[in-house]
């Protein structure tokens, strides 16, 4: 797997950020450590963000998920509070641009106090930091059409936050009490109606009571979705007059003007600082207070009062109580904006500057309590986010649907349309989910910058929603965030588009939703034609390359090809083509085999000329994984290559180069083995014989004739004439008779001519081809049947392992001791198994895999010598295959392994294969 080194360095960097914001609280700015570290964080924010690139370094942060460029972090402690604090605040990105200076970098840490400054706050500390900063920027994402909700809701739980202090006084247990607020209301009525005040506050209590109690009753009546509208009871004698004069000559239906709100927030402000500050203080400032703000004003507050009222049990008062009316309020006010269709970013930025100025000097007023959250490290959900959450649900119905599948889609926060399709989806209707999910991808080609830029850092945290509809989302919104990243003109839009294609991509491959994987692929293809920089700095984030021995894997498993993967494929040749050859070579069934060349064979030629460059130019690891795979796909590209290569092979490569093509399943690999045999190692040649046999090629025929007769090559040996004739047995080609037969019965007066161990193995190939001449010559060989019974096996083309054994291999009754002669270090064998061609044995300690042995046999085989190359089988015991030996010391061998009472138990056929295949790799 490739690692990015940018990816690295920016992971580093997110980490030193992290301990540097630590010691920043700890020891404080000015301190050693502190410096130090903001050097060190400066360093690898430098190396993160490659010289002369224009995309920077995309810091996000989903829930208590960090992003970098679209890619999550790992999820370490520190990484998660840091992306949930980021969250809170309602920040959905920093973006460090490549002109970031290290002083910029320090403002930005600054601008976290000593870790005690709450979600709400940091948003704005960070913005004053960096208002004249070219290098950082902060990307927010908020719901435009009630952002005025969400700060005025604000800035009312802060006023009546500051209310709830720790000095209590009976004034505040009214302010706590919805009933004898609206006590308090009804006597202010009262005394604007009578026109003094002491009339009105002693006629206060019993008119209070009685409007509470009526107005409660009434609210009952009221619509169950207490937000939706104006539904709640109206007061009753001069002030329901009022409020019905009002209602009728005002078109907002009792909904207060922004300046009225704003009149409403400066009231409780006023009672919050008199419940604190003000001793002596009676519900007269109220009613003054509130007989001097509109009709329209005080009826919306005695609506919401109403409804609290009826809410609120008697006997326990809510000690909330101004919170949930500013609350209520505020959503209202959102309502009613929402539905009057002020959805355009002007109107409601402009209302937001205009009471910046009120919010600003309200911040500092929070609770205690999220005070004491923010200073024990905690990261406290905050007002805005709460309200956020109440204005969604009170939206209508029809209302939700029409805005998620209109243009202004964009304005939703994520997580509202999150919970708006989870809800379509679990009532079955998932045909209007999908429909919202596509139109919502579709923003990303808006014409306007802040749709594009919302659009993108929502599809990256809504990215596992487009997961369903068979991958026809996902590869919908890859197609749109594809399009607009190839047209993107502003440098940090590009950063967030990316981060959303990265994402999208992530979830395509994680979900192995191949249809979107290749529209991913197609996309970034048409990205790198336009911005060649831009595409090869996303193709490694992505992660697609790297997921592809996965996804092949899978498949094996699963012994079909999925939807797509083929198409996938085709566009990764090359590291496709680089995982099939790997996983082709370690393959050890027949079946697996299959599959890996017909995937392989669907990349084309540009997966082929890969393959065939590995062949003729690659490292000697690559050519020799390679040379299976091509021995299966385009054979006549072996001959041609791989004997120019021959010279740079290890005897240990040639093993394994051998074994490739064997394995390979080829009809050809018999005349592929023997178009390199000649620049073979004389350790690999009678391997390579072995293979020829079992290939059942008989274009080979001549060649083995040649050496079965003593045509041997320039480094062979007496015991590759043996191999050569027991490969002529399992061939069984007519043609070889007249030699074998040449071998069996060549003698001179008073003895055979050919050594003993190469007639027994010439009869035994003629049993195989001419039985009827062998069973009438048997008598008159010299030669004991018992000796024909060790016989070589024939190959099964049958068999579902890539490599059959060549031998039936003998498990002994008692361990047969030997030792090595040829090492430093000598070693001592207990073979457990053997046959004529190795065995198993445990040893004193293990021998690296193709380490050439001198072995001395003990025992009842004292002196008998082999030359073996080991193998690989498990951890106490090691394979080992005998690649020379005398043909007389042979004859000792196969005479021990035919004696009666030197067997065990036969091991089965199956688990013969199996060791074979594992011994073999």
């Amino acid at each position: 797997m490739r690692i990015d080194p940018r990816a690295t360095s920016a992971r580093a960097f997110v980490h030193s950020l992290n301990i540097l914001l630590k010691f920043a609280r700890l020891y404080g700015f000015d301190h050693t450590r502190t410096a130090e570290q903001l050097g060190i964080a400066w360093k690898e924010l430098v190396a993160a963000i490659p010289q002369g690139s224009e995309a920077g370094l995309l810091l996000g942060a989903t829930g208590a998920q960090l992003l970098l460029d679209g890619v999550p972090l790992e999820g370490h402690p520190a990484e998660r509070q840091f992306a949930q604090l980021l969250s809170a605040a309602g920040l959905a990105s920093v973006h460090f641009l490549p002109c970031v200076s290290q002083e910029e970098l320090e403002s930005f840490t600054r601008a976290f106090p000593a870790g005690k400054a709450k979600p709400a706050e940091l948003a704005q500390h960070l913005k004053a930091a960096l208002s004249h900063s070219t290098g950082i920027r902060i990307n927010e994402i908020c719901f435009v059409a009630t952002d005025a909700s969400f700060r005025d809701a604000q800035v009312a739980a802060q006023l009546t936050a500051k209310s709830l202090g720790a000095d209590a006084s009976e004034f505040k247990e009214w302010l706590n009490d919805p009933q004898k607020l609206l006590q308090l209301i009804a006597a202010a009525q009262g005394n604007k109606a009578n026109g003094t005040a002491g009339a009105g506050r002693g006629a206060g209590p019993g008119a209070g009571i009685q409007a509470g109690s009526v107005n409660s009753s009434s609210s009952n009546d009221a619509p169950s979705n207490e937000l939706a509208g104006n539904s709640s009871g109206a007061p009753t004698g001069n002030a329901a007059q009022e409020s019905a004069s009002i209602s009728s000559s005002d078109s907002r239906g009792g909904v207060p003007a922004e300046e009225e709100l704003m009149g409403i927030f400066k009231l409780l402000a006023s009672l919050g600082q008199a419940s604190d500050t003000v001793r002596g203080s009676s519900p007269d400032s109220f009613q003054t207070q509130l007989s001097q703000l509109p009709g329209t004003a005080k009826e919306t507050i005695h609506q919401a009062l109403t409804k609290l009222a009826a809410q609120t049990p008697s006997d326990k008062p809510n000690e909330a109580v101004l919170v949930r009316l500013a609350e209520h309020l505020a959503i209202r006010f959102a309502l009613e904006r929402y539905e009057r269709g002020e959805v355009q970013v002007n109107a409601v930025r402009q209302m937001l500057d205009r009471m910046n100025q009120e919010i600003d000097n309200l911040r500092n007023i929070l609770g205690a309590h999220e005070n004491k959250m923010a200073e024990a490290g905690l990261v406290v959900e905050t007002h805005a986010d709460l309200l956020d959450r109440q204005f969604w649900a009170a939206v209508p119905e029809s209302g939700k649907r029409s805005v998620l599948n209109s243009p202004e889609a964009w304005c939703i926060p994520p997580r509202n349309v999150r919970q708006y399709v989870s809800e379509l989806i679990e009532r079955g209707e998932v045909a209007e989910a999908c429909a919202i999910l596509q139109n919502y991808a579709a923003c990303a080609n808006s014409a306007e910058p802040d749709a594009r830029r919302n659009t993108a850092q929502g599809l990256a945290e809504l990215a596992e929603l487009y997961r369903g509809n068979q991958g026809a989302l996902l590869s919908d919104a890859i197609r749109h965030v594809g399009l607009q990243l190839s047209l993107e003109r502003e440098a940090d839009l590009q950063v967030l588009v990316g981060a959303a294609f990265v994402r999208l991509s992530q979830e395509a491959a994680s979900q192995r939703c191949f249809p979107a994987i290749q529209q991913a692929l197609d996309s970034l293809d048409g990205v790198e034609a336009q911005r060649p920089a831009i595409g090869k700095n996303l193709r490694p984030k992505m992660g697609v390359e790297e997921r592809v021995p996965e996804f092949i894997d899978e498949a094996l498993r699963a012994k079909k090809t999925a939807v797509g993967l083929s198409g996938v494929l085709r566009l990764l040749p090359h590291a496709a083509m680089e995982q099939l050859a790997l996983k082709f070579s370690r393959c050890s069934l027949r079946e697996d085999c299959d599959h890996i060349a017909s995937l392989a064979g669907e990349l084309g030629d540009e997966g082929l000329s890969h393959l065939r460059g590995s062949l003729r130019a690659g490292s000697v690891p690559d050519a020799v994984e390679a040379v299976g795979l091509m021995s299966r796909l385009q054979p006549m590209a072996v001959p041609e290559f791989l004997p120019g290569r021959m010279g740079d092979f290890s005897r240990t490569a040639q093993e394994r180069m051998i074994r490739q093509i064997a394995g390979s399943g080829a009809p050809e690999r018999g005349q592929l083995i023997l178009s390199v045999f000649d620049l073979l190692d004389p350790a690999v040649l009678s391997l390579a014989v072995d293979e020829i046999g079992m290939s059942g090629d008989r274009q080979v025929l001549g060649r083995l004739l040649c050496i079965a007769d003593g045509e041997l090559p320039v480094s062979g040996s007496a015991f590759l004439r043996v191999k050569a004739v027991e490969a002529l047995g399992r061939l069984a080609c007519p043609e070889s008779v007249s030699v074998l037969r040449r071998i069996v019965e060549a003698r001179q007066m008073w003895h055979w001519i050919e050594p003993q161990e190469l007639r027994i193995a010439a009869l035994q190939a003629l049993q195989q081809i001419d039985p009827e001449w062998s069973e009438k010559f048997l008598p008159q060989s010299g030669i004991d049947p018992q000796e024909l019974a060790v016989a070589p096996l024939g190959c099964e083309p049958a068999s579902r392992w890539v490599r059959q054994r060549r031998y039936p291999r003998i498990r002994l009754a008692r361990a047969l001791p030997a030792v090595t002669t040829n090492l430093k270090d000598n070693c001592h064998f207990e073979i457990k198994s053997f046959s004529l061609s190795g065995g198993v044995a445990t040893t004193e300690r293990h021998l690296q895999p193709g380490t050439q042995v001198m072995l001395r046999l003990q025992g009842n085989l004292r002196g008998v010598r082999a030359t073996a190359v080991m193998r690989d089988y498990r951890a106490q015991d090691m394979a080992f295959e005998i690649v020379d030996m005398k043909l007389d010391e042979r004859s000792k061998l196969r005479h021990f392994l035919s004696r009666p009472g030197v067997v065990s138990a036969p091991t089965s056929p199956a688990s013969e294969s199996q060791v074979l295949s594992l011994s073999s790799h």
